[in-house]
């Protein structure tokens, strides 16, 4: 399959591990050249080391906060003057939260909803008008299967991630005469560093060791296992290439057909 995709610039929110890392590396290897960013400068830089050096692309790290209004402009505006241009972005940051209505407070739904709710919103508006002025562009924005199944413990992502896809439709009509295609990405839950605190967190509330919520979760899979980073990102970088240039406003599982929804 031919990608369409060398020499496209894109932008990954929370590049520096996990889902956003696999991404990353993806679209390097199709030749698309790269900004990440995240909180943690020193993971963050050895990650675009990493990537350079295995991919030769061109890459840069910027240190942002997708809390923070300012870090994200100016993530956008760093990659504009590397670049001048914006084709892809990918909308990743997220955080961890388990707990129901008891266990949340103000303060920690207002963190998650500023995150990746109001982080992918502020992402998008940021980059659109690249977009517009090269012609279109892909927004491709990763959710979570917590929009479609709502589960008790689960219940903040839940809010943020069904918000997002909601979004992600709205903005594709909006966006539809601008070709630029919005699509969203739902993975089950993935074998990253951030699912590993969420094991932590619901092994303390099921009184449970994180290894035996980690095995049942894998069993209710019908492949027997967790997603990988790796299964996400080939999703992400077909939705990014031109095999996927009539795909708009739609969100695709990566959950192995886990899900008995009918969307």
């Amino acid at each position: 399959m031919t990608t369409g995709l060398q020499g496209k610039v894109a932008l990954v929110t929370g590049g520096s591990k996990g889902i956003g890392k696999a991404i990353a590396h993806h679209l390097a290897a199709e030749g698309v050249r790269l900004a990440i960013c995240a909180r943690d400068e020193r993971i963050l830089k050895q990650t675009a080391d990493e990537i350079q050096v295995s991919t030769r692309a061109d890459i840069i790290a910027v240190k942002a906060n997708m809390t923070k209004l300012n870090d994200i402009h100016r993530f956008a505006e760093t990659a504009m003057k590397q670049f001048n241009r914006i084709d892809i972005l990918v909308n990743n940051a997220g955080g961890v939260h388990v707990g129901g209505i008891f266990q949340t407070t103000d303060d920690e739904w207002d963190y998650h909803i500023q995150l990746k709710l109001m982080g992918y919103i502020r992402m998008a508006r940021e980059v659109v008008p690249s977009m517009k002025l090269g012609g279109g562009g892909r927004i491709i924005n990763i959710v979570g299967m917590a929009a479609k199944e709502p589960g008790p413990l689960f219940m903040v992502p839940g809010v943020t991630n069904s918000a997002l896809l909601n979004f992600t439709k709205t903005l594709s009509k909006e966006l539809e005469s601008d070709r630029i295609l919005v699509n969203a990405v739902n993975p089950s839950t993935t074998e990253t560093p951030l699912t590993g605190e969420t094991m932590a967190a619901f092994a303390r509330i099921l009184q449970k060791s994180p290894e035996e919520v980690k095995a049942e979760i894998a069993a209710s899979s019908p492949h027997g296992r967790l997603a990988t980073p790796e299964d996400v990102a080939a999703v992400a970088v077909f939705l990014a290439s031109d095999s996927a240039k009539f795909i708009n406003g739609i969100s695709l599982n990566v959950d192995a057909g886990r899900s008995l929804g009918l969307w």
